[in-house]
């Protein structure tokens, strides 16, 4: 199945075993700003499974720079050290590694330095509107002289070579791109100055590294900012500059930039479709003499065979896929592609910069710094005396506790209530664009069905029905149900009002006139909004939060939402609370406004805050000596928090 990305590719004077990279990313794993152990052994477990490269988390390499706080600071003592003793772990599993190198520029922020930040211009930061200073010849100097002793501490550390950050937030593209080059000087202006600096600097770098390391290019093909950004026909241009030096051993091809950050690699969403950027590593290909690779929605080994089969590059990044399953190369090529945990792009546990500073995490995958997956090493009991564990609930939850307990040799029962297992996150997948949510509970049934987990869907359990089997341990997965909302708005219960829930399985509500009562800004609540809006109603969205759609942020989906939606009937009343609901209208407050106002309405949606599903676990934990629930049974959560805790209470079954 795959003639193309298993096979090794040469990388100037190296060589790697296939075409898989792990591409640099933030992580926030670091120790005072070095490599940590913890940074080894994230990276040990892709490089054990098969991934060709790695590209470790971006190394900082002046002081002027400081973008988050466990930022990587790569002009610090001891980072020959820390890399050093990472690059080492990896090169035992046979894979190459590459440090990237980068100055974030204007898209730094000052609050962790308190220094301000530098850019080629004073063009704003577009998140902070934060002014940065325009660099002055003796900065431009220092900076070009950090890339190459970070370089060189890189290389003297054993890395393979280094990859230099001209893409998604890069001080390199900033004075490349007119959206952020205003100079009037020799850095500013014509092609030939704004490539001034960058030229400067893989000179620079080249000859701190040598010859015999990999000196890579990531970068920004398509800004999507065509009235001044770099535009796909002016990045080739500029590509056949670069090569021309014969300093470039591969290109990584991304696009986005400053005013489009949600088409940067990492952020992609499912709305998003996959190997998006591959026109544009495909442009690159046909005209460049070296490696090309795409970056950005690489799914899985399928995609990635695909991409290489149609001539659209010769290697493919691949960074969410690997997160959510490090063992996607060796299951992939063994034939073994099913059995791969997918990237449903959602957004959430890997998307980590920010001020919050959590560590890498994932939605699907309940430990990221694992090395080895527990069905590595099924446990075997014996068949007549194996223990009996009960299962109610068939959502992520529910489904990962009996692959957990199947895996330790438990003779495992689950019910579901529904005709089919998938619980919420089937229904979420109900929603526009929202289908890929569904790949992780059909992943899940699919282990469970092969680990002969005994599973009954259709069944409505009762108390009764468990206590009379006895059995030695259950599991409660029934997940939540909608609630009244926290001020139970009175006139809920009126026969045209609905919720999101039967909105999404199909409940198409009568009349024209709709209000959602927005309490959550949830997916789930937009998804409704969108299906409502493509319908043809008009849609009235009232929520109490400064603005609509507030989730949709951290998941770099509020952007492409906003395109999709506002194009129709669509009204947004932010800062307001429903104090009531009547036969023919809602009665709203503004928060900052005196008096109440009446919106007509036909019908109602409620996308309010839901409540446990908690009844059958308050019964049973009085009658039967091991009795565990989790997710959204405790307390509605995402599918991060369901998945991990239904690994931790299988294993302890």
């Amino acid at each position: 199945m795959f003639d193309r990305l298993f096979q090794p590719l040469t990388l100037g004077p190296r060589e790697i075993r296939n075409r898989i990279i792990f591409g640099s990313h933030i992580t926030n794993l670091a120790r005072h700003n070095r490599l940590s152990t913890q940074h080894a052994d994230y990276y040990v477990a892709r490089a054990r499974d098969g991934a060709g490269m790695i590209v470790l988390e971006e190394h900082v390499v002046h002081p002027s720079d400081l973008p988050y706080e466990s930022a990587l600071l790569g002009f610090l003592p001891d980072t020959q050290q820390a890399i050093a003793a990472v690059v080492q772990r990896i090169h035992e599993e046979g894979a190459l590694t590459v440090v990237q190198l980068n100055h974030n520029g204007q898209q730094s922020v000052s609050d962790y330095h308190q220094h301000e930040l530098w850019a080629p211009s004073p063009v704003p930061n577009v998140s902070s509107r934060e002014v940065p200073k325009a660099m002055e010849p003796a900065d431009i100097d220092a900076v070009i002289a950090g890339f190459a002793q970070v370089a060189r501490t890189a290389v003297q550390a054993g890395a393979d070579g280094v990859e230099l950050q001209c893409s998604d937030r890069s001080l390199l593209r900033q004075f490349l791109s007119p959206l952020t080059n205003q100079r009037t000087d020799s850095y500013g202006g014509t092609l030939e100055n704004r490539l001034r600096f960058l030229q400067e600097t893989l000179e620079a770098v080249d000859a701190a590294i040598g010859p015999q390391h990999i000196l890579g290019l990531r970068f920004c093909a398509d800004e999507l900012a065509p009235w001044a950004g770099l535009t796909p026909e002016q990045s080739l241009e500029i590509a056949r500059l670069l090569i021309a030096t014969h300093r470039i051993d591969y290109m990584t091809i991304t696009m986005g930039s400053i005013f489009s950050t949600h088409m940067f690699p990492m952020h992609a969403s499912m709305h998003v479709p996959p190997a998006y950027a591959a026109h544009l590593s495909a442009q690159m290909k046909a005209a460049l003499p070296i490696p090309v690779f795409t970056a950005g929605r690489i799914m899985n080994a399928a995609q990635a065979e695909r991409v290489l089969a149609e001539g659209q590059a010769d290697g493919v990044e691949m960074i969410r896929a690997l997160i959510a399953d490090p063992n996607l190369p060796r299951l992939s090529q063994a034939g073994q592609a099913e059995r791969v945990r997918p990237c449903i792009a959602c957004n959430q546990g890997c998307q980590v910069y920010s001020v919050v500073n959590a560590q890498i995490a994932c939605n699907v995958n309940p430990d990221v710094l694992h090395t080895e997956d527990i069905a590595a090493h099924p446990h075997k009991s014996n068949t007549a005396t194996r223990a009996t564990v009960v299962i109610v609930g068939g959502g992520p939850a529910g489904l990962e506790a009996a692959r957990a307990a199947a895996l330790r040799g438990r003779h495992v029962i689950l019910y579901e209530r529904e005709e089919t297992p998938g619980g919420t996150v089937a229904l979420a997948a109900k929603g526009p664009g929202r289908g890929e949510l569904r790949l992780i509970t059909d992943y899940l049934e699919q282990e469970i069905r092969q680990l002969d987990v005994e599973i009954h869907t259709g069944v409505e359990v009762t108390a009764a029905m468990l206590l009379a089997q006895h059995p030695q341990s259950v599991i409660i997965a029934t997940g939540a149900r909608t609630g009244s909302g926290l001020l139970s708005i009175p006139g809920h219960t009126l026969p045209h009002v609905t919720d999101v829930r039967r909105i999404l399985r199909g409940e198409m509500p009568a009349g024209q006139r709709i209000v959602i009562v927005d309490e959550s800004d949830s997916h789930g609540v937009m998804s409704v909004l969108e299906l409502l809006a493509t319908a043809g109603k008009h849609v009235e969205v009232v929520t109490e939060d400064w603005y609509v759609g507030h989730d949709l942020g951290s998941t770099q989906d509020i952007v492409p939402f906003l395109q999709r939606v506002m194009s129709h009937d669509v009204v947004f009343i932010p800062h307001s609370t429903v104090v009531r609901i009547e036969p023919e209208q809602v009665i709203i407050v503004d928060r900052f406004a005196e008096g109440e106002r009446a919106i007509p309405v036909d019908h109602v949606v409620l996308g309010t805050y839901e409540q446990p599903e908690q009844e059958l676990y308050l019964t049973l934990k009085q009658h039967l000596p091991r009795v565990l629930r989790v997710g959204d049974c405790v307390t509605p959560r995402r599918i991060e928090q369901a998945i991990m805790e239904g690994r931790h209470a299988g294993e302890q079954c």
